[in-house]
């Protein structure tokens, strides 16, 4: 039995991956792992190349999906919510691969967590500053008041300062492994990524077209319509800026692709397995861990059937209605006091006089009424044309 400690293998999951490869060419098998202690146990037994890669899912005991399963992957070893899948094919030759949103969904809400304590901490050190910066410009003097019990600051001193040292390590560690997951995220598209510079290139050669298209997400059917007729017209889809606002085109020739807006609460492995085992490609998705945003793409032939995500009609209300009534209750609110503080300044200005800072606040407060109910309004016009559609295609 070969046992290896890695305290932070969480942080460098493709080290890990390799490590367990490389050993497995060497005769050691993966046999079972310890997250609390960190822990891999290997025996000792015939070399096998084989694929392995590392997953978390949200429900224990999740398996793979079939498109997995028909690819040769299988779930190797597990320990909670985190396995290892393996594949007797070399990685050149395998079709699929395991998601790695759920890691990207855990590694998002640790990273956000190490952030948090990083704020509060640099509160706590910055007060503590600004009371011995008062006290020396004004030259007050400090008077230590001697304690037995002062080995408890000091304590508590060193403990912050190497938790504060922990939080920075691992928030830079998952953001880096964010990253480089979030750019890999879809196999399909692994070998079709340019260098920034081959990207600039491209730009000033007018080879790659770049538009902007902000705020798509409350009208995602005028998206969709947008995007399948720059391919009719030869401008391929090439990727998506991580803000979802800027699009990337590729000049080629013209052809029929389906684009579909799905928006999820929560998704998990299986929404992405699910849908690519379809034929669906994902070019996008935003990095909400709540409110999930997913673009999806599919080519089809002249003599086919346009794809459609979700075939029923009444499944595709029911998505139109989740989208609608999550940005009423985000944006309805804010409309209101917004509006409630520019009866406020209307009032004030008319007895006073629009001038200066009043002045400056009534226009923004317009302008913050006009922006936060103009989404409300175009996810409801976009519920308004969905609902249309289905009932024009009944009555067919």
């Amino acid at each position: 039995m070969k046992k290896v400690w890695r305290p932070f293998w969480s942080y460098d999951i493709q080290k890990t991956e390799q490590m367990i490869s490389e050993l497995g060419q060497e005769g050691y098998l993966l046999v079972r792992m310890n997250r609390w202690k960190r822990c891999f146990f290997f025996e000792k037994g015939m070399p096998a190349a084989l694929s392995c890669q590392i997953g978390y899912s949200r429900l224990k005991n999740e398996t793979l999906s079939e498109g997995l399963l028909e690819d040769g992957w299988r779930k190797g070893v597990q320990s909670g919510r985190w396995y290892i899948a393996v594949n007797e094919k070399q990685p050149m030759l395998l079709k699929t691969f395991p998601s790695r949103e759920g890691i990207i969904k855990r590694s998002l809400q640790c990273k956000y967590l190490f952030a948090s304590i990083l704020i509060y901490l640099s509160v706590i050190a910055i007060f503590i500053a600004s009371m011995f910066s008062v006290s020396f410009f004004q030259n007050t003097s400090v008077e230590v008041e001697e304690s037995p019990l002062w080995f408890i600051p000091i304590t508590a001193g060193a403990l912050a300062i190497i938790l504060g040292m922990f939080s920075v390590y691992s928030f830079l560690k998952l953001n880096k492994l964010i990253k480089s997951f979030s750019e890999n995220q879809d196999p399909s598209k692994r070998n079709e990524a340019f260098s920034k510079e081959r990207e600039k290139h491209l730009i000033n050669k007018r080879e790659l077209i770049v538009k902007r298209k902000i705020g798509w997400m409350y009208a995602p059917d005028q998206l969709e319509k947008w995007l399948e007729e720059k391919e009719r017209k030869g401008f391929h889809l090439y990727r998506v800026s991580r803000t979802g606002t800027v699009f990337y085109f590729k000049k080629g020739n013209p052809r029929q692709v389906r684009y579909c807006a799905d928006y999820q609460n929560i998704s998990n492995e299986q929404y992405y397995e699910m849908h690519r085992d379809a034929g669906w490609k994902s070019v996008f998705t935003s990095k909400s861990s709540l409110q999930k945003w997913t673009i999806w793409s599919r080519e089809y032939g002249a003599l086919e059937e346009r794809p459609n995500l979700y075939s029923d009609k009444i499944h595709r209300l029911k998505h139109a209605r989740k989208i609608v009534f999550s940005y009423s209750l985000l944006f309805l609110p804010i409309t209101f006091v917004y509006l409630l503080n520019l009866s406020i300044f209307i009032s004030n200005g008319s007895n006073f006089g629009f001038r200066g800072l009043n002045a400056l606040n009534t226009v923004m407060y317009t302008i913050c009424i006009f922006m936060f109910g103009s989404f409300v309004l175009r996810t409801w016009l976009y519920y308004g044309r969905l609902k249309k559609s289905s009932a024009g295609q009944s009555h067919q």
